[in-house]
């Protein structure tokens, strides 16, 4: 996907040209491809993912998937064309992980703000 154009999950459809809403609706498809194979890192049968819908599903960017996946944190393949395909269960992991950070961050700031009470 080129620079100077909207991301197709947040362009609107408005145009009527039928090779335009082809092209649109082609790239959103794209986004929901997953695939179910064996990570060859974990060894388990899980679906591997786009690296852009990763980002999506974490509200994150594709550089933060992409540094996770250098960091060694989320496990990944590369087909052949190119395409970045991360294992849905280190992903999950990873989401646990980050949700656990933000839980032990979340319970210190309410004891500071006791203490500030108090």
């Amino acid at each position: 996907m080129s620079a100077h154009r909207m991301s197709p999950l947040y362009e609107t459809n408005w145009k009527s040209e039928s090779r335009v809403d082809a092209l649109v609706t082609c790239e959103m498809d794209q986004l929901s491809i997953e695939a179910l194979a064996t990570c060859r890192i974990c060894g388990e049968d899980v679906k591997m993912i786009p690296a852009e819908k990763a980002a999506a599903i974490c509200h994150c960017s594709r550089r933060k998937i992409y540094r996770w996946i250098e960091e060694g944190d989320l496990h990944f393949f590369e087909a052949p064309d190119g395409e970045v395909l991360v294992c849905g269960r280190s992903l999950s992991r990873k989401m646990d992980e980050l949700d656990s950070i933000t839980d032990r961050l979340s319970e210190r700031n309410a004891a500071s703000a006791s203490d500030l009470n108090n």
